[in-house]
């Protein structure tokens, strides 16, 4: 893989998990109870679980900055994907389209949704990307540049593909 690639790819997830980690710190009221509601963890397990894990998010959205730490990042950040993924494709199959994502915490109130097991699972296959071989050519200083303002473009388009695609399965359902 080209290096600016790979980089622009690490920066992207970082950012992404870094915004998911710190929705879910500033919601730690409403969070455990998005947590709860996927119905997936005993009760006594929530409260630990919803620290835990914007801490794990935070700590691999850093760990994606630093070239050393990052394809043990980059696996950790495509199996969390994967347990997403696997917690939304679960109440789906049991019907619970209502319940809040919890994406960043709880308080965009974004119901659950096929897309975002799409979502997910491409997200997973680009941190699974970060671990193939990649090109030994050094980054130009302007690349360094390019790279971030891709991630950032990237981040701030995420949010919005989510507005625009969640009418739309809304719409489907309706007709």
């Amino acid at each position: 893989m080209d290096p600016l690639f790979h980089l622009t790819l690490a920066l992207g997830l970082a950012m992404l998990f870094a915004a998911a980690a710190l929705g879910k710190l500033r919601a730690m009221r409403e969070w455990p109870d998005v947590l709860r509601n996927y119905g997936l963890l005993p009760a006594g397990v929530v409260p630990a679980a919803a620290l835990a894990l914007p801490l794990i998010e935070l700590g691999t959205a850093a760990a994606l900055l630093v070239p050393g730490t990052r394809r043990l990042a980059a696996l950790v950040a495509a199996l969390l994907l994967a347990l997403f993924t696997l917690a939304i494709a679960v109440n789906l199959a049991r019907g619970r389209r209502v319940i809040d994502c919890g994406c960043f915490g709880g308080r965009l109130r974004q119901p659950l949704g096929r897309w975002m097991v799409v979502r997910n699972a491409l997200l997973a296959l680009a941190a699974l990307a970060l671990l193939g071989p990649r090109s030994a050519r050094a980054l130009a200083p302007l690349e360094l540049l390019i790279a971030a303002g891709c991630a950032l473009s990237a981040a701030f388009l995420y949010p919005v593909v989510s507005v625009v695609l969640t009418p739309l399965t809304a719409l489907r359902k309706e007709a």
